[in-house]
Order: C-alpha cells, then sequence, then structure tokens
C-alpha cells in the first residue's frame, strides 16, 4: 500500500503526537513549525521537517505542501495565523485540508473558508473522558462527526460464547464489528497487552474479556454498552 504524504503545521503537544503516531504508522509525514527549536526535537520522528512561515504561500510551495496528500493545520496558539495557513493551502491546491478549530466562532470562520475537515482535539478528548467515566465496560472513543463513532467496548456477558453470526450485531443492533482485541495469554511484557483478531469470521467465537470495536450511531452503541 502506498504510503500516504502528510504534513502537519503547527508542533503543539497536539502536533508533536500526531506526527509521531504517523511515522510510527509508517506514512511520509512532512513536520512544519515556525519555532525552529521545535523543528530540532522533532526531526527523528518524521519524515521531512522545516522551520517556515506557514502563511506564506510560495515557502508552503517549496516546501513541497502542495504535493501533499492531506495537510493537518494543528497551529492552537494563534488562530490568525491558522486561518492564513488554511486560506494559503487553498490557493496552492491542496484538496485535504484538515484545520483545528477552538470556539465556535473559529468553527464558523474556517466554513466560510470553505475548510470542510475540522476538529478539536480537547472536545474529543474530553467526550472521551466523559464515555469511559461513565461506562466501566468502554475503552476507547474515536468521535465521527455529530452522529457516529468507533467504540472500544468490553463483550457483554451474554456475548460470551457466542459466535459473530449468532448475535446478530448488524441486525439486532445496527452495529458493525471492525475487529476484536483479545487479551494476550502470554505474561511476558510486550509493547501491546491485546492480540488484534483482523477481520472477524463469522465464526469467531466471543470470550470473556474481548475488547469489540464497533462502528455505529451514538444511539445504537449507547444502547449495547447501557445492556452491560
Amino acid at each position: 500500500m502506498r504510503k500516504k504524504k502528510i504534513a502537519v503545521i503547527g508542533l503543539g503537544d497536539f502536533g508533536i503526537e500526531l506526527v509521531k503516531r504517523l511515522h510510527e504508522d509508517g506514512q511520509e509525514v512532512t513536520a512544519v513549525d515556525q519555532d525552529k527549536n521545535k523543528i530540532d526535537r522533532i526531526q527523528e520522528y518524521c519524515t521531512y521537517c522545516v522551520a517556515i512561515d506557514s502563511t506564506d504561500e510560495s515557502e508552503l510551495k517549496e516546501h513541497g505542501l502542495d504535493e501533499m496528500d492531506s495537510v493537518v493545520v494543528a497551529i492552537g496558539d494563534n488562530f490568525e495565523n491558522l486561518i492564513v495557513t488554511a486560506d494559503a493551502l487553498k490557493k496552492i491546491g491542496v484538496s485535504n485540508i484538515y484545520a483545528r478549530y477552538q470556539s465556535d466562532l473559529n468553527k464558523r470562520v474556517l466554513q466560510m473558508l470553505g475548510i470542510e475537515n475540522l476538529f478539536n482535539p480537547e472536545e474529543q478528548a474530553a467526550h472521551s473522558m466523559a464515555e469511559l467515566l461513565a461506562h466501566s465496560s468502554v475503552k476507547g472513543v474515536t468521535l465521527l462527526g455529530a452522529e457516529y463513532r468507533i467504540l472500544e467496548a468490553l463483550a457483554p456477558k451474554h456475548f460470551w460464547g457466542k459466535t459473530v453470526s449468532g448475535i446478530n450485531l448488524r441486525e439486532d443492533w445496527n452495529l458493525n464489528l471492525i475487529t476484536v482485541k483479545r487479551p494476550k495469554k502470554s505474561r511476558r511484557k510486550t509493547n501491546t497487552p491485546e492480540d488484534i483478531l483482523g477481520i472477524p469470521s463469522p465464526h469467531l467465537v466471543f470470550a470473556e474479556g474481548d475488547i469489540l470495536v464497533l462502528f455505529g450511531k451514538n444511539e445504537d452503541l449507547e444502547k449495547l454498552v447501557g445492556k452491560h
């Protein structure tokens, strides 16, 4: 599979973590910030990094930002720079721009610029934390717009010993099962505590401790975790 060329502009805590994760995932990652000290600290975790003024169209083109599959504008401390950068990226022809917002006003301004992919890391983290605290069975949440999410939840007790086809997740719960994480039996310390069971077959039998990775509407997922 071809590596994606992704640039992250703005190396605050979120931007740095995003660069590291994308790099670990094997993507071609370009890191951009005005602060050379931040660039020096991130260089071993990315394909290419550069300290430039991201509001300057010519500098963006000079460093290949117009050739990226996606560009994430993660500037968190200067909204003026963020919107000028997003506008400059549109002008040089970047089609997939993801821009950070921190308030409803920020969001409206970016939408007026025609930026469709907007995200708020703090809002997402708060939703995830609330979900984890409210339901002990929930192990992780990824929001996908206002209506959908990917949820990681412990398999309910009434699923144990049943097959994927036997629980009728799609028909009865209106949910799709993406994969299953199963706790490793080995006591040896590893980087990951669970095995990922790939794309689940209809014959896979659920066991105690399995974590289901599910996709669906918020209300349908709530019904399932509410049954624990």
